[in-house]
């Protein structure tokens, strides 16, 4: 690995709350904002998610910790963590108390610029839900469906889409989720 390549690999790597990457290069502390954008279909629009904490960063997955953007009475904040390979955002969220509401999980594609340190999560649209007592939900079938026929995803985004739900949803069967449970449960909530 080239020495450019390493200094790369470790500004993947450093990040603090804030948003902010801080980097050692040369004795010198430099940052880097991360910004971070939710890109949805079905209201079109794409929304800075400008209090998200970065809480952890690498070449396969980013994790983050936040606030409702707006008041809400059901939950309060959450912890999500965005597989990259998998297409999956998911989401761990808290009631204003602390306590789990449900696993929220979003199929999405991220689109990352590296240069400019900027991350766009396109929602695909599909949902699923995880309560507590183990029982499953499958969300927006409907709107995927609807956003395919008026042209806002490609057939290739409806597939990949429903292929990365069906894959999520045997992952929950097999007892395999537990994975991304305990990774998200070890994060402090972004409340404060």
């Amino acid at each position: 690995m080239t020495e450019k390549m390493q200094k790369l690999k470790f500004l993947d790597y450093c990040n603090a709350p804030e948003n902010m990457l801080y980097c050692l290069k040369g004795g010198i502390l430099m940052n880097t904002s991360i910004q971070l954008y939710r890109r949805r279909h079905i209201p079109q629009e794409c929304i800075l998610l400008k209090g998200d904490r970065i809480l952890s960063l690498d070449d396969t997955r980013l994790v983050t910790g936040w606030n409702t953007l707006n008041p809400r009475t059901d939950f309060a904040s959450g912890i999500s963590v965005y597989d990259f390979a998998k297409h999956w955002k998911i989401t761990r969220l808290l009631r204003a108390d602390g306590s789990l509401l449900y696993w929220y999980c979003d199929i999405m594609k991220m689109h990352i610029e590296k240069e400019s340190s900027t991350y766009t999560m396109e929602d695909l649209l599909i949902d699923v839900i995880l309560y507590p007592d183990g029982s499953t939900r499958v969300l927006d079938l409907d709107e995927a469906a609807d956003a395919f026929d008026r042209g806002l995803i490609t057939a290739a985004d409806l597939s990949l889409a429903l292929r990365s739900a069906n894959e999520l949803l045997n992952l929950i069967q097999s007892g395999g989720f537990a994975v991304y449970q305990k990774l998200l449960t070890g994060y402090e909530t972004a409340r404060g």
